[in-house]
């Protein structure tokens, strides 16, 4: 199953962004990566239906937030779309993007051991604190862990219980974003039990 999400993501980053006004951009991002998804896996939005207009736009922006819409495959062909779609939110913070204000999906350990975010929209990298929670801002040491598995560490928050994935670059130098964000969503089906670690 990881191969099949990392061929996933591979191809889906090889996706151009779209300069359409919105929402016909949307609709144009969710079209290529519903047939870029289909080219690698078949049948993995199979069924997935888009809701009327007025509840998909709603969705996008909940996503946007943070607050995935029900529907594991709908949530994933949903924010793949939004991934291609320029969108700058004001909302700035410490745990948002400073180029579109998205969340991090992601993140990595630099060749120093310092720890930056990657949006999980536009692909921005920000320097994040070395002991923070980008989702609920939880800075306790006792309510913040990680698990490695190198060059991985799943970093988990005991207070919202939000995970990021993070590639530590002293281990495997080259950042591999695909690769990273298969590795996350295969610790978010094993979280739900649709796959086994």
């Amino acid at each position: 199953m990881l191969d099949i999400l990392e061929a996933v993501h591979r191809r889906l980053s090889l996706l151009p962004k779209r300069s359409e006004p919105w929402p016909e951009a949307l609709h144009l991002a969710l079209a290529e990566v519903r047939e870029a998804v289909e080219e690698v896996a078949p049948g993995f939005l199979a069924g997935v239906r888009l809701p009327p207009e007025a509840e998909l736009l709603r969705d996008a922006g909940r996503l946007r937030e943070g607050d995935a819409p029900p529907g594991k495959a709908y949530a994933f062909w949903l924010h793949q779309a939004l991934r291609l779609v320029p969108w700058r939110e004001e909302k700035q913070g410490e745990g948002r993007c400073p180029t579109c204000g998205g969340f991090p999906d992601v993140g990595y350990l630099d060749s120093e051991g310092r720890r930056f975010y990657v949006c999980a929209f536009c692909d921005e990298a920000w320097r994040a604190p070395r002991l923070a929670c980008p989702f609920c801002g939880e800075t306790r040491s006792e309510r913040l862990v990680y698990y490695a598995e190198d060059p991985y560490r799943v970093h988990v928050c005991g207070t919202c219980g939000e995970r990021l994935v993070v590639q530590d670059l002293r281990l495997k130098p080259n950042l591999d974003l695909p690769a990273l964000r298969a590795r996350a969503a295969w610790y978010a089906l094993a979280e739900e039990g649709d796959v086994e670690v």
